[in-house]
């Protein structure tokens, strides 16, 4: 089975879970919240924890939310930005 980034990082379902939940609250009402690089609404479901020093720690001043399409293209290069056709 292919290995995800992040690995053992990413913590367990109840750490992922608390971390989703933490992001949609802190960064938006609670149920949602926008994508930092192109601006589209996320919910529990859809958002993401991109991290904001690539390769670094899941702790939450290290991750911000971020759609798949956005989290996949940054990967870990810390100088990505998103193209036009994401940030329509």
């Amino acid at each position: 089975m292919a290995k995800r980034h992040g690995g053992e990082k990413r913590g367990n379902s109840y750490a992922r879970r608390a971390r989703k939940l933490w992001m949609l609250a802190t960064w938006g009402d609670g149920e949602k919240c926008p994508c930092v690089f192109c601006g589209i609404s996320l919910s529990f479901e859809t958002v993401e924890a991109d991290r904001i020093i690539p390769g670094g720690t899941y702790r939450r001043e290290n991750v911000q939310p971020a759609c798949r399409p956005c989290n996949l293209s940054k990967s870990d290069n810390p100088n990505w930005a998103p193209t036009l056709a994401l940030a329509i």
